[in-house]
């Protein structure tokens, strides 16, 4: 009887090692992509000479952060160094438990830095480094492993393992649940999404010329983010059920893809697919086989009281975080328990259009000179490297919605952000060329209308002549 209930919960929630050893390079090169990524705008985003000193770091990022130790850019050039030098350890699976445990705190490190940079990706990457913590990543394929005896397939299960698997089913049972806004009961929420011009990549353009067919697929995506991820949890047929869903989650992302700009989520997704390859490629044994290979060594698989305690809390902890996520998803917990949840990987959620955009905005930095001219200061005449390198910036991915939402956290925000391009403004232009006055523009233009463009000045500040301390 004990057999028979326990083949089920193997194939639901049993991880081959295999997989872990493919989640574990997988987990590596993305920190080190990410890293790449973000590597040419380090002092723009994580120095005090940048746009986010630490002063304007929110609680309680400011007390989760390393780099809110020292502001300096040699700092944070040290840590970005420590952080790639663990991801490589992770990748070839040297002393691999150890390695996960700094690649986790010294993202979570990063992240809080300048959490205004992140998205739903950057949730679950977290979340799936903190439930490796308590599995064993580096038991095949990995430096750790070489002269061991490997003959023997492994199927971990564990509370760490169901709670790694839930987590994804999770991130996209809730973004499809939630999806109540009227937009995805009228049909007409892609529709509006792909208003949203500075996201859209070219298959999104050319989806725009067929809102019929985005009605069928609005209705679509709501249902396959509710009935996927239940399905990669059916007891019967699971290894030829699992054969069928994960592609089409692969699928899925691949649309999204091409049609959203999401910058490196779809490869973290795909990499949380990983460990539900374990049935698929390697089917694991049948109650029989498991069962006759059991009688032969009773005692070498009985637990020892220690055991059972740590089964115990990691169960105890898994129901919780999945549990307190599923009871606040849509609302909010304490600002601050929340954010630190977040951080920590228990609180993966991906909320992207669950309400309708109404707007398509637009931001810009407008300066007039001491001679009477008028300039963008983002884009406009680019003579030094700094304001290239803040000219890129605001063309990449991750600076899309930074002005928004730090503006709306920070109210100080936005003239530090102004004082900071007129002072490269003015270091690259002689003193008649300097900037005497800066403003700070917002447009908003609804979607799906003909009427005139909103436009709203944020902010307005009179500069001296000289160039201001940015200190």
């Amino acid at each position: 009887m004990l057999n028979s209930l326990r083949h089920p919960f193997r194939q639901l929630f049993g991880i081959d090692v295999r997989c872990l050893a493919a989640l574990r390079i997988a987990i590596a090169l993305l920190l080190l992509t990410d890293l790449i990524f973000r590597w040419p705008f380090l002092v723009q985003c994580y120095t005090d000479d940048g746009f986010l000193p630490r002063d304007l770091v929110l609680e309680p990022d400011s007390w989760m952060s390393l780099q809110m130790l020292d502001g300096s850019p040699g700092f944070q050039v040290a840590h970005f160094v420590a952080a790639g030098f663990s991801s490589l350890l992770l990748l070839f699976g040297y002393q691999t438990k150890l390695a996960l445990f700094f690649c986790w705190m010294l993202t979570i490190s990063l992240h809080a830095r300048n959490g205004f940079l992140l998205d739903a990706g950057d949730d679950l990457l977290r979340s799936l480094m903190f439930w490796s913590l308590f599995l064993p990543l580096g038991a095949r394929f990995s430096i750790d492993a070489r002269g061991k005896n490997l003959t023997r397939q492994e199927i971990v299960v564990s509370p760490a393992s169901a709670a790694l698997l839930l987590q994804f089913a999770c991130l996209y049972f809730f973004a499809g649940w939630f999806k109540t806004d009227q937009g995805w009961s009228d049909g007409t929420a892609i529709e509006m999404a792909l208003g949203q011009t500075q996201w859209i990549r070219p298959a999104g353009h050319f989806l725009r010329q067929y809102p019929e067919l985005l009605r069928y697929l609005t209705r679509a995506v709501v249902w396959f983010e509710i009935l996927a991820p239940l399905l990669l949890f059916v007891p019967i047929r699971t290894r030829k059920i699992r054969m069928l869903v994960i592609p089409a989650f692969w699928l899925f992302q691949v649309s999204l893809a091409s049609t959203f700009w999401l910058h490196i989520f779809p490869l973290i997704t795909a990499a949380a697919t990983i460990p539900f390859l374990s049935s698929i490629i390697w089917p694991f044994p049948n109650p029989a086989s498991q069962q006759s290979t059991e009688k032969g060594e009773p005692s070498s698989r009985r637990a020892h009281p220690w055991q059972i305690l740590w089964w115990s809390g990691l169960a105890a902890l898994a129901f919780g975080v999945i549990a307190v996520q599923v009871a606040n998803f849509g609302k909010s917990l304490l600002p601050t328990e929340e954010r630190v949840a977040s951080l920590i990987g228990w609180n993966a959620v991906w909320s992207m259009y669950s309400k309708t955009p109404q707007f398509s905005y637009r931001f810009s930095a407008e300066a007039t000179l001491q001679d009477g001219g008028t300039v963008d200061l983002i884009n406009s005449d680019v003579t030094g490297g700094e304001r290239l390198t803040v000219q890129r910036f605001h063309q990449s991915y991750r600076a899309r919605y930074f002005l928004e939402t730090t503006s709306s956290a920070r109210p100080q925000f936005p003239t530090r952000y102004l004082t900071y391009l007129v002072y490269l403004w003015n270091q690259d232009h002689s003193p008649e060329r300097h900037v005497v006055r800066g403003r700070i523009v917002g447009t908003a233009q609804r979607i799906r209308s003909d009427e005139p463009a909103e436009t709203t000045v944020l902010l307005d500040v009179g500069f001296s002549a000289l160039p201001p301390d940015h200190g």
